[in-house]
């Protein structure tokens, strides 16, 4: 694997994680390829799809800014760093993103949310001939701006 594929694996991929795929033409049961075993194009089509996903969740938009918010709140939420979320992507010959399944929220609101952002998104081209789906991947959501006029936000 080359320097430039290792270090992609590092970055977009934490230890661990895994493409994954369910096979089509076997019913036995699931494929599976580490990331440290994927194809160089595996890993960049990987990292266009987190991309474009990081920017998603990263928007102003409403729906964007509900779901922060809602993860802000949870138990444990790191602020600073943001909330990782591992998801699986199902997307079609043509690269739109058709499917996400992920560890479901307690409210139903923040799922609908996550599914709308995502779902019917382009990628700019279709993923690799051969790669397996769904793709799994751990994104990082960035927290909710904090209003310049809440407790504990700094002033001008």
């Amino acid at each position: 694997m080359s320097r430039i594929s290792e270090r992609l694996v590092k970055a977009l991929l934490p230890a661990g994680s895994l493409f994954t795929a369910l096979a089509s033409a076997t019913p036995v049961g699931a494929q599976q390829v580490s990331a440290g075993q994927a194809p160089a194009a595996w890993i960049a089509y990987a990292q266009t799809v987190s991309d474009l996903v990081q920017t998603k969740l990263a928007g102003d938009d409403p729906v964007a800014l509900r779901l922060r918010a809602y993860l802000n709140q949870l138990p444990g939420a790191a602020s600073a760093d943001g909330t990782a979320l591992n998801i699986a992507f199902w997307i079609d010959k043509k690269g739109k993103i058709t499917r996400i399944r992920h560890a479901p929220f307690a409210q139903e609101q923040p799922n609908s949310d996550l599914e709308a952002l995502i779902v019917g998104q382009a990628m700019p081209k279709a993923p690799p001939k051969d790669m397996l789906l769904p793709l799994r991947l751990s994104v990082r959501i960035a927290p909710a701006p904090v209003p310049l006029n809440a407790p504990g936000s700094a002033t001008t």
